[in-house]
C-alpha cells in the first residue's frame, strides 16, 4: 500500500472514519461514532490500527495463510503497550499464549489463567515466561492467583489476588469475580489479563475491564459512556438520584451475567403498578399467597430487599433464573424468575428478546444472551447493543 492510498479522518468531534485501499480496487472502511462528547484519542488510534491490520491481512492473502482470529491482536497490543511502555510484540505474544490455552485442557478440564503485567523492570526478575512449558499451564487460575511479569517479560512472582473493599455506589465496571485481579494489578501499578474457562480473554486496567475478546471479537469497554447511554434512554441526565444508581447497579449485574454466560433479563418498571401489570402471572410476584412454603420463606427475606443494598452476586443468581428479575424505579424487588408479557409473536426473535421488548414499553429492559451479548430496550425498541 502506498502512503497516499490510506487516510484517517475525523469528520466531527464525535465522528471519525478510516479508509484503506488494498490491491487495487479492494478497500477497507471503518467508522467510529461517539453518542455524546468527543471520541477518545485511544479509540481513534485503535480504529486506525484495526483498519491497517485488516488491510495487511488482506494484502497477504494468497501469498500465505491468514487467520481472522488474529485480527485485532496487534491493534489492541499497540494500545496496551502505550499504557505500560512495553513493546507491542510482547503484549501480542501474551494474548496469543492465552488464546492457545483456551483450546487446551488439563486433566480434561478447561483452563483459566491470570497474568499481571508490570510497568517496571525488576532486578530480581527471573527468566522469561516459557509459553510451551507444561508446568505453566495450570500454574494460576486468574481468580485467586496470577503470574506477574515485568516490562521485559521476566517472571517476577506468583501472587494471591485480593480485591479492595468496594462501595455499593461504586461505578467501577467489571464482573465481580474479576475484582481481585483488577484491584491487585492496579495496586501493583500494572495491568491484568485473564483467560476464562469459557475461552474469553479479559484485560483490566485502572481497576476496570478495558478490553475483552470472545468468539474472536474484540471490544473496548467505555463504562462511563455505556452507562450514560443507558441513563439517557430514560432521560436521567446530570442527577445523582436513586434511579441513576439503580441503573448503574443493573449494568454491573449485566456484566456479571454476560461474562459467566448464564443469560438473564433485568427489568425496571416505571412504577410498582406497571411492574405488577407486566408480570404475566400473579404467582410470580414476591409474596404471592399461591407460592409454595419454601418460596414464601425466601420471599420474606426478599420482600424488603433493594438492588442498591442486596449483594450483586445474589442479584446475578436471581437474574439467571428462567424468566425476568423485575424491580421498580426505586430498586425494590417485585419478582424473580418471572414470565413477562412479550411483544408480538415473531419467529424471527427469541423469547427473551420478545419479552425484553414488551417489558420495555412499561420501563427499561436489559437482556443478556447466553453467548454474553447485552442489549438494552426502552419503549419497545433496542437503544443499545454490546
Amino acid at each position: 500500500m502506498e502512503k497516499d492510498d490510506q487516510w484517517a479522518h475525523r469528520h466531527e468531534e464525535n465522528d471519525a472514519h478510516c479508509h484503506f485501499f488494498v490491491k487495487g480496487s479492494i478497500h477497507i472502511a471503518t467508522r467510529v461514532r461517539a453518542r455524546s462528547g468527543e471520541i477518545f484519542d485511544e479509540d481513534l488510534e485503535l480504529l486506525d490500527c484495526m483498519a491497517k491490520e485488516a488491510a495487511r491481512l488482506l494484502d497477504a492473502a494468497g501469498e500465505a495463510s491468514i487467520s481472522l482470529s488474529d485480527l485485532g491482536i496487534h491493534a489492541v497490543s499497540v494500545v496496551i503497550a502505550k499504557l505500560l511502555r512495553v513493546p507491542s510484540g510482547r503484549i501480542g505474544s501474551y494474548i496469543k499464549f492465552l488464546r492457545s490455552m483456551a483450546a487446551q485442557t488439563y486433566e480434561s478440564q478447561k483452563l483459566s489463567y491470570g497474568l499481571i503485567l508490570l510497568d517496571a523492570k525488576k532486578r530480581e526478575a527471573s527468566a522469561v515466561l516459557e509459553f510451551d512449558n507444561k508446568r505453566f499451564k495450570r500454574l494460576t487460575d486468574g481468580f485467586s492467583t496470577a503470574l506477574t511479569l515485568d516490562r521485559n517479560g521476566s517472571i517476577v512472582d506468583i501472587v494471591s489476588l485480593t480485591p479492595r473493599r468496594e462501595n455499593k455506589n461504586s461505578s467501577l465496571g467489571r464482573p465481580w469475580w474479576l475484582s481481585a485481579l483488577a484491584d491487585t494489578s492496579a495496586r501493583k501499578g500494572g495491568m491484568g489479563m485473564a483467560l476464562t474457562r469459557g475461552g474469553d480473554i479479559l484485560v483490566v486496567y485502572g481497576r476496570e475491564l478495558l478490553f475483552s475478546q470472545r468468539v474472536g471479537e474484540w471490544r473496548i469497554w467505555r463504562h462511563k459512556s455505556i452507562l450514560g447511554a443507558i441513563q439517557d434512554s430514560w432521560r436521567v441526565k446530570g442527577r445523582k438520584g436513586k434511579l441513576e444508581r439503580v441503573l448503574a447497579m443493573l449494568y454491573k449485574v449485566a456484566l456479571d451475567l454476560s461474562f459467566r454466560r448464564s443469560g438473564g433479563l433485568l427489568v425496571v418498571a416505571e412504577s410498582r403498578a406497571k411492574a405488577w401489570k407486566l408480570v404475566s402471572s400473579e404467582n410470580d410476584l414476591i409474596g404471592a399467597e399461591s407460592r409454595t412454603d419454601a418460596e414464601r420463606a425466601l420471599d420474606g427475606r426478599l420482600a424488603s430487599a433493594n438492588v442498591l443494598t442486596l449483594d450483586r452476586r445474589v442479584l446475578a443468581d436471581l437474574a439467571s433464573l428462567d424468566g425476568a428479575l423485575v424491580i421498580d424505579r426505586t430498586g425494590k424487588l417485585i419478582a424473580y424468575g418471572a414470565m413477562v408479557r412479550s411483544a408480538g409473536n415473531s419467529r424471527e426473535q427469541g423469547a427473551r428478546t420478545r419479552a425484553a421488548e414488551g417489558a420495555s414499553k412499561l420501563g427499561l429492559a436489559i437482556k443478556i444472551s447466553s453467548d454474553g451479548g447485552i442489549a438494552v430496550f426502552r419503549k419497545g425498541r433496542k437503544v443499545l447493543s454490546l
